[in-house]
Order: structure tokens, then C-alpha cells, then sequence
């Protein structure tokens, strides 16, 4: 408390110090601005992008008349998990910050037919949406609470690293069905 008390006053110092060296009330309204900082997705910034740059990696590594190969009947395609990663990641990243809700119905799509150039194409533009999203936050509006798809509460920065966590899943889905289909894989790459 007497540290908050101290904090206070120094602020208050600070608006009164502002407002007489400027002489005016402009100075006031100024210093009654939030500071905004974007460190975090400064920060994440390169892992979005190595990620994302992955994603395109791993669609480069499958046979185009591969791209309908699932390893078990119960499972998406190779081409469906591609999709799946750049659709969901914007419906997330909207419903964790920005409040979006998740459409009811999902857009119809003939992932069968897409060549890998459909499939790269779809996947930038998501991705690209998505890191849109994702820069836009500050480090202020990143820890407001919102509700998790089960109810829980966590906050906005939790649910972004939910969206790269989401990615990380199915990324990881890909390359397996690569490697289980015989072929190989990118190699793992840091930013």
C-alpha cells in the first residue's frame, strides 16, 4: 500500500510539472495518457514468423498427390490439417482478442481439390490475418480477462499463446503424416 501510495504521489508530481513547464491544460491531457507498449508481440513476433514460415515448409515437403494421405481413416488429410492450421488460427485470435465469437457454420470448402499452390495461398492469408490480429495488441490490453472456449478465465495473452500452442498441435500433426507417408519432413528451424 505504501508503495502504491508513493507511486501515486509521483505521478502526481509529474502531471503538475508537466502542466506548469507547458502552461496549459494540453500537457495535462497528455500525461493522462496510458503509456502503450507492444513489448510481447515485439517479442513474438519472430516466433509467429518462424512458424508460420514452417507451416509453408511442410507443405513444400509433401507430394502434391500426397496431399489427400491420412494415416488412418479417423484422421483429417494432410491438405485438411494445412487448412485447419491457418483457419483456426484467425477464429482463435479473434475469439481471444478481439471478441469474435466463432461462426456457427464453417465455410464450405473443397480442400480435396486444392493444389499445394491453393494450399500455401490459404495458409499466408490466414496466418497473415491472424499475425494482423496479434500485432495490434498491447501489452495493456494483453492482460485483460477474457473467458476460455470451457469457461475458464485467462487472459488475452494467454489465449495468443493458445493460438501459436494450436499451430504447434497440428504443425507438429503435419509433419508426422510426411514422415509416416515415407517422405521427409523440413527440418526444425529456429528464428
Amino acid at each position: 500500500m505504501k508503495k502504491l501510495l508513493n507511486v501515486l504521489v509521483i505521478l502526481a508530481v509529474a502531471v503538475v510539472s508537466m502542466h506548469c513547464s507547458s502552461g496549459g491544460a494540453e500537457a495535462t491531457a497528455e500525461a493522462a495518457v496510458p503509456d502503450t507498449t507492444y513489448a510481447f508481440v515485439e517479442a513474438h513476433a519472430p516466433v509467429w514468423q518462424s512458424a508460420t514460415s514452417q507451416v509453408l515448409a511442410l507443405i513444400d515437403s509433401m507430394p502434391a498427390d500426397m496431399l489427400s494421405y491420412r494415416p488412418h481413416d479417423s484422421v483429417r488429410t494432410f491438405a485438411e490439417q494445412i487448412v485447419h492450421i491457418g483457419g483456426s488460427s484467425t477464429v482463435i485470435a479473434n475469439y481471444f482478442l478481439k471478441d469474435v465469437p466463432p461462426p456457427s457454420e464453417r465455410p464450405e470448402m473443397d480442400v480435396a481439390a486444392m493444389s499445394k499452390d491453393d494450399l500455401k495461398a490459404f495458409v499466408q492469408e490466414q496466418l497473415a490475418a491472424t499475425w494482423d490480429i496479434m500485432k495490434g495488441m498491447s501489452d495493456q490490453e494483453l492482460a485483460q480477462k477474457v473467458k476460455s472456449f470451457s469457461g475458464n478465465e485467462i487472459t488475452r495473452q494467454q489465449g495468443m499463446l493458445l493460438v501459436q500452442d494450436h499451430m504447434t498441435n497440428h504443425k507438429s500433426k503435419a509433419n508426422l503424416y510426411i514422415r509416416v507417408s515415407g517422405n521427409e519432413p523440413p527440418r526444425y528451424g529456429y528464428h
